[in-house]
């Protein structure tokens, strides 16, 4: 059922377009924290990566530094997943608001449609999916090592 604004009270529009523009700054909020958490874990795993072979001394902690990456990887990935469920949880509040506007009509047809190619979400598990399997193999070597 869609409430146009004629049907609401003037005092539950504003609330409404104050929770609308709430809803879009967290949104947009959680997108910039997302990936700013990509941007460290990257950088960690680069730093840590690169030290790993780089530095004679850290040889024999190398299972202990795998370890390191393994645990990393999987927080982040964590971190990752809830940041991304949170932006859902905010786009499905600014599409409610958009229907108790009775705003949501203007955007019929979808107007921001994802570009072609892998969707963000799979391409994100893909990598962390693959760096941890990158770790997986170092740990591996490691303790399969003679």
């Amino acid at each position: 059922m869609t409430v146009h604004p004629h049907h609401l009270d003037e005092i539950d529009v504003e609330v409404l377009l104050e929770l609308y523009r709430q809803a879009c700054i967290n949104a947009r909020a959680y997108i910039r924290l997302r990936y700013l958490r990509f941007a460290i874990f990257v950088a960690i795993n680069a730093v840590v990566g690169a030290a790993t072979f780089a530095i004679a001394e850290l040889h024999p902690y190398h299972i202990y530094i795998a370890l390191f990456g393994i645990v990393l990887t999987v927080l982040f990935w964590i971190l990752d997943s809830r940041t991304q469920k949170f932006y859902d949880l905010k786009c499905r509040r600014i599409l409610a608001c958009e229907k108790l506007l009775g705003v949501a009509d203007y955007f019929v047809p979808f107007t921001e449609e994802a570009p072609p190619g892998l969707p963000i979400r799979i391409l994100m598990h893909l990598i962390f999916a693959t760096i941890l399997a990158g770790w997986l193999v170092l740990e591996l070597l490691i303790v399969l090592q003679p």
